[in-house]
């Protein structure tokens, strides 16, 4: 049954932290009015009450030879919102960052006269700047979570707004310091150094062996250290169902012995933890992170971290010719400045990795520099309030 006013919208959100900041978009929208919400969903949006027409992981891909084999499951995803689109008539589509699906559906969407508002915008600053004057055809209002973006599309054409960034709203630890370690089993004197690989199997892939033999040999000159790599997802459901087959799940798939096989270092602790990545990065004294939401979630904890990427090499050959930025990491293009180290591709290394997060071990004040230089990230994304701010720019573009 339709409500009175009731406002329907198509979504599409195609990675995990795009579900994340839908569903708080989808959450502030039924604050403000009654709505029905459908798209291309992960398990966020479908706890915010959107209904699937197409799984989110239909559209997770990383890099560009990885497209290819999924893009029968993409075309898929792209018929059906089509056609939902054609059935239900929608007040407006909400369109979250990816661009590689989006960039396609949004135009096709436009032409049949459904309004577009696009939150979080692509970052076309790195590759394509010529991509913002081409929304400005199709995208009739557009929201921006950093700062400096507003400059640039607008620039281009494009009705964009800040709102600022979701990560403040509500951006804590899932649980207390002491619940983390008690979970953990790790006393509260050892420290903590979170692994952050990142959230898709092709990340972890790349990721997990570098991160663990830098763990090793840190371990090997320093005691009273416990690594934790933080898993969310699939990736964490893949792994064993008690903390010793986890570790041994996650040095298998990196080709590693585990702790305490022989020729391990003795003082190597290795605990892998699942939905608790935010808890790992506000108590660990410091991290390495995979390049994305992540690395911004953990800058603004002011907790130091490396950050971390690899892709396969045909991959980054083709990156290196249309990404235009001289640095990669979320924090260090929000504050202008490198106020986390980027080991990517070649530098990324188990050594360079453990040689970046040693000082921050070893030496307080230089753990306290680092803390300060984070400082400049939370300065540039706003106050809280992103997502209402964002839901009601859509729900005006609507009608309501």
């Amino acid at each position: 049954m339709v409500e009175p006013g009731e406002r329907r919208f198509l979504i599409v959100a195609g990675e995990a932290s795009g579900d994340a900041h839908a569903a708080g978009l989808v959450r502030a929208l039924r604050a403000l009015s009654p709505c029905r919400v459908a798209g291309v969903t992960g398990p966020a949006l479908e706890a915010a009450g959107a209904e699937r027409i197409a799984p989110m992981d239909d559209l997770a891909v990383i890099g560009f030879s990885a497209i290819l084999p999924r893009l029968p499951r993409i075309w898929r995803a792209y018929r059906r919102m089509l056609a939902a689109a054609d059935a239900v008539r929608p007040h407006a589509c909400i369109l979250i960052d990816s661009p590689g699906f989006n960039f396609r559906l949004g135009p096709a969407l436009a032409r049949r006269g459904i309004k577009v508002f696009y939150y979080i915008a692509p970052q076309v600053w790195a590759w394509h700047a010529e991509r913002a004057a081409r929304m400005a055809k199709w995208v009739d209002r557009l929201a921006v979570v950093f700062r400096f973006e507003q400059k640039i599309f607008r620039d281009a054409g494009v009705d964009a707004r800040f709102v600022g960034h979701p990560l403040l709203d509500g951006l804590a630890p899932e649980v207390s310091e002491a619940d983390l370690r008690r979970e953990l089993g790790v006393a509260p004197h050892p420290r903590l150094i979170g692994l952050l690989p990142g959230s898709r199997a092709q990340e972890i892939r790349q990721h997990l062996g570098p991160l663990i033999q830098a763990s090793r040999r840190l371990s090997a000159t320093r005691e009273n250290l416990v690594f934790v790599v933080a898993l969310s997802g699939a990736a964490a459901r893949e792994t064993g169902s008690t903390p010793e087959t986890a570790v041994r799940d996650l040095c298998a798939r990196a080709g590693l012995a585990p702790p305490g096989a022989p020729g391990t270092p003795p003082g190597w602790v290795l605990r892998v933890t699942h939905g608790r990545t935010r808890a790992v990065q506000a108590f660990a004294t410091c991290c390495a992170v995979a390049s994305g939401t992540a690395t911004l979630e953990t800058a603004l904890f002011q907790t130091p971290l490396a950050i971390v990427y690899r892709v396969g090499a045909l991959n980054y050959a083709i990156a290196k010719r249309v990404i235009r930025l001289s640095r990669i990491g979320l924090p260090n293009i929000v504050a202008g400045a490198d106020v986390a180290p980027e080991l990517i591709q070649g530098d990324f290394t188990a050594e360079r990795v453990a040689a970046t997060l040693a000082p921050w071990i070893d030496d307080p004040s230089e753990r306290e520099r680092a803390r300060t230089r984070l400082a400049a990230v939370r300065a540039q994304l706003g106050e809280p309030g992103a997502s209402a701010r964002a839901a009601a720019l859509a729900l005006d573009l609507a009608g309501g």
